[in-house]
């Protein structure tokens, strides 16, 4: 049998060593040891690798895609099958859920460019009671489960409910396991190598849709990606907050508040 060391996968694969190590640690992984204590990995691995990356394509978060490949490592294909149906049909109705968001939202922006198209020219400044000001806000859904109210704190709140919660800050801890932290005074900084840009622009993206409360902000350098967060003036998280969880493990709360890697 042919076994190969994680550098060696990682080639393979495509997938960064670190990532292949978080995955070890999270038992998505596992790995033979060498006698002088190295990682080895069986060319299974590479199917489990693509089974993997597919799960997470479809959304679904670490833990749940851990049990599917236990099951995909020794138990028949009709078992991961039986499995994996309720997995697709939460994320079917996720998916819904966000397409209703975003009619709700081009319908707010259509409301606001024709408000905006309508407003008259005037050399005073704008007051109060301008018409585009006014009711203009996305209407309330009784069937919105993602939403959670905003309270306290200056609105420092995080949006997602609690699994896609976990699910991005899995997302957050993968990417940021291949980067390098710089730990600022009123927030903190990551480097990545400039191949990673797409990806860190994506989840911060993301996360600043349902995390208003972070100040993000991405620059670059020839040969690296940078990514800078902290948390608005005055809108600090409650510590233990699903937003607190947020912005200590961004390092968006100041030196030490960074998750280890």
């Amino acid at each position: 049998m042919v076994l190969m060391r994680v550098s060696e996968l990682a080639e393979r694969s495509g997938v960064a060593a670190t990532t292949l190590r978080y995955y070890g640690e999270r038992g998505l992984l596992p790995a033979q040891r060498s006698p002088a204590g190295y990682r080895l990995y069986d060319e299974r691995a590479l199917d489990r690798l693509a089974f993997i990356a597919t799960a997470k394509n479809l959304g679904l978060d670490l833990d749940e895609i851990g049990e599917l490949t236990a099951l995909w490592a020794d138990r028949p294909c009709s078992r991961v099958k039986e499995a994996l149906a309720p997995g697709l049909e939460r994320q079917l109705a996720r998916a819904r859920v966000r397409a209703a968001e975003l009619e709700d939202f081009q319908a707010l922006l259509r409301t606001a460019r024709t408000r905006l198209q309508q407003l008259p020219d005037r050399d005073a400044p704008c007051d109060p009671g301008c018409a585009f000001l006014s009711d203009l806000a996305p209407p309330a859904r009784a069937d919105h489960p993602r939403a959670l109210p905003v309270v306290g704190n200056g609105g420092a709140a995080c949006l997602l409910e609690a699994g896609d919660h976990e699910r991005r800050l899995d997302d957050w801890r993968e990417l940021l396991a291949r980067a390098v932290p710089s730990p600022r005074a009123h927030g903190g900084s990551w480097s990545l190598p400039l191949a990673e840009a797409g990806r860190v622009a994506e989840l911060a993206a993301a996360e600043q849709q349902c995390c208003a409360f972070l100040d993000l902000r991405i620059d670059f350098t020839p040969q690296r990606v940078h990514l800078h967060a902290a948390v608005h003036p005055g809108h600090r998280p409650a510590p233990g907050s699903p937003a607190w969880e947020a912005a200590r493990l961004l390092g968006a709360l100041g030196p030490g508040s960074a998750e280890e890697g």
